[in-house]
């Protein structure tokens, strides 16, 4: 497995984790207005989510590149280029 790909994943864990975190109000808000701080949750989860989201069809997208490379080296070996 790629590290970015690893990193990615690390990244969209701690992200949903920290939004979830700030959403239930295990990591207290201080001085800061009640809205803002769901805001500010809501945000940290959407991008843990998309990171997911975006890894999996990079993920996605390689294996389908291999799959057409490997077909045309097959196609290529049959017609004898």
């Amino acid at each position: 497995m790629n590290a970015s790909i690893i990193v990615n994943f690390a990244t969209a864990v701690i992200l949903l984790v920290v939004g979830l975190l700030v959403m239930f109000s295990i990591i207290p808000s201080g001085n800061m207005n009640t809205t803002t701080y769901y805001l500010f949750a809501f945000i940290l989860i959407g991008y843990g989510i998309y990171r997911f989201i975006n890894t999996f069809s990079k993920i996605k997208q390689h294996k389908l590149q291999e799959r057409i490379e490997k077909i045309e080296e097959e196609r290529e070996k049959l017609l004898g280029k």
